[in-house]
């Protein structure tokens, strides 16, 4: 067993692990996969957004990156077009030198791309983005219309408040879920329509409160109802009250658990794989949230990524034989990069686009057999790579991500806290940056009441300042979002977007393995749900008998 340099846990290297490491001359991990995965978000902003300049029109734009950054940020039009050159920026490798503090140099001369929001229609404020059209607030969505404050999903049609979706429309507060309609708080469903508060759903409609049913409709607690029983008991819900809507709520993510048994890991068409949520994959160690994948290890949020190591929110594009990086698509043999597309033999580079054979460069475009942003022969590059490895490994950094101390963004502005919250004295006490000057601050102002039933709320809301009841900073509620509610006939929120983001994440089951027992039948099974939680959680093969 290794011991984690960072958080001085046991962590095993498997054989299968050890072919890979031998296979693209890597190290060994210092890091077990946890805090592997936490380096690597650490670099990602995905939600922080900020009004800042563009360094290079000087007109105002919105960025991941807030003003005081010191290195230059263009608008996307600007970066993308051919009035800069990455080239100009150029550093000599020294060889004496550790690797991370030169790049970490470079890093403060080179443009950065403000916000990735390509082919958008009237949908500004979304970030890692692709052909969204009238979508506010949405990150890591494609394909999507009049959806706001959604996360990691695709082709949505006016939903809102969900995370990792697809293909759904009219939906509020949905989860790991597809192909689902005008339904309200639902988890890993598919084909569910006018749903209420339900788990593992598949073909069934007019369903409240009920769990793992197939071809269903008309029940409630996973008992049967006429179609009149129904309604009515839909209707005594009064879901379009807060306070009936909380207490709806507070019991599905409570009392409503210990009803019903839920599956130890959640897995479609999937063979040989550890971990939960994934679809269409084969041959998996250690992974989570995973769309046709193979062959690959420690992977978080990875589509069509094979025979790779240690990888987060990639593929989209086929990406292969890729170590220790994260956002990359279309991707091939490439080690320790940070959103580098359509690239290939790529090691220790952030946003290089459309490359091959670069070390240690930042936002280049088209280019080949570059070091530090500085040109060199083919000849002189393969030379030199080997003498900048050996380096590397001489100072401990071959193999290694980019150290977090180094991240342009604060811990609490990247992706690392859903998974691995910290306070700022715990980031401030491993040197890590935190970022202290967010605007929105506490409310002072005079507090908008919120009317209880969507019935009663006014058109002006949209004009009012509502105070978040966890954070009390200001939030407002625009009228597409009011137009939603009452379209679904569910309250007003009344946390901030960010918090009820923060909720669907605390939603999520960990990112983790536990070993436990199928409470059914006492089989040895690993499941994303710790010993301790309240859930029955059945092996496969039980769970399947309870539902079919």
């Amino acid at each position: 067993m290794s011991v984690c340099k960072q958080c001085q846990s046991s962590f095993e290297v498997t054989d299968a692990d050890r072919q890979f490491y031998d296979h693209i001359d890597a190290p060994e991990p210092t890091f077990c996969p946890q805090c592997r995965q936490q380096r690597r978000c650490a670099w990602r902003n995905e939600r922080e957004l900020y009004h800042r300049k563009c360094d290079l029109t000087g007109k105002q734009i919105i960025s991941i990156y807030s003003p005081d950054k010191p290195f230059p940020v263009y608008a996307q039009e600007e970066y993308w077009g051919d009035g800069w050159e990455g080239l100009d920026y150029g550093m000599k490798i020294d060889l004496e030198k550790p690797f991370f503090p030169q790049f970490a140099e470079l890093m403060q001369k080179v443009p950065r791309l403000a916000i990735v929001n390509k082919q958008a229609e009237n949908s500004d404020y979304c970030n890692y983005s692709f052909a969204n059209k009238n979508c506010y607030l949405t990150f890591g969505n494609h394909y999507e219309e009049d959806c706001l404050y959604g996360h990691y999903s695709t082709k949505n049609k006016n939903c809102m408040d969900y995370f990792w979706t697809y293909a759904s429309e009219l939906c509020y507060e949905v989860i790991y879920s597809k192909h689902c309609y005008k339904s309200v708080f639902l988890d890993h469903c598919e084909n569910a329509s006018e749903c209420y508060f339900s788990v593992d759903l598949k073909n069934c409609k007019n369903c409240i409160f009920s769990s793992s049913l197939r071809n269903k409709q008309y029940y409630i607690l996973n008992e049967p109802h006429t179609k009149e029983e129904y309604f009515k008991k839909l209707e005594s819900f009064a879901f379009s009250g807060y306070e009936r809507f909380q207490d709806a709520k507070q019991f599905f993510l409570g009392d409503f658990r210990k009803r019903f048994p839920f599956r130890s890991i959640y897995q479609t068409n999937c063979e040989n794989c550890e971990g939960g949520s994934h679809e269409n994959c084969k041959n998996l160690r250690y992974s989570f949230d995973c769309t046709g994948c193979e062959d690959s290890a420690y992977g978080f949020q990875m589509d069509e990524t094979y025979s790779s190591v240690d990888n987060t929110c990639t593929g989209y594009d086929r990406c292969e034989l890729c170590y220790e990086s994260i956002g990359i698509n279309g991707a091939f043999n490439n080690m320790v990069c940070d959103s580098c597309w359509h690239s290939s033999d790529l090691n220790y580079c952030g946003f290089c686009f459309s490359s091959q054979n670069l070390f240690g460069c930042i936002s280049l475009k088209h280019k080949k057999y570059c070091i530090l942003n500085k040109q060199y022969t083919q000849q002189e590059y393969e030379a030199l790579v080997p003498k900048i490895i050996g380096s590397m490994q001489r100072h401990g950094e071959w193999g290694e991500f980019f150290p977090a101390i180094f991240s342009p963004f604060g811990y609490n502005e990247t992706i690392a806290p859903y998974d691995f919250p910290m306070t700022r004295d715990e980031a401030k006490k491993r040197g890590w940056n935190w970022y202290d000057d967010f605007s929105a601050k506490s409310y002072k102002g005079v507090s908008y009441e919120i009317p209880n039933d969507i019935q009663d709320v006014p058109d002006d809301i949209v004009k009012q300042v509502l105070t978040c009841d966890v954070t009390k900073k200001p939030y407002k509620v625009i009228p597409q979002e009011l137009k939603f509610y009452r379209e679904i006939g569910i309250p007003v929120a009344h946390r901030s977007p960010a918090e009820r983001h923060m909720d669907r994440i605390k939603l999520r089951n960990p990112r983790y393995l536990w070993d436990r027992e199928c409470t059914k039948c006492n089989k040895a099974i690993q499941t994303t749900y710790a010993p301790e939680r309240p859930e029955t959680v059945l092996c496969e093969e039980c769970y399947l008998n309870e539902v079919y």
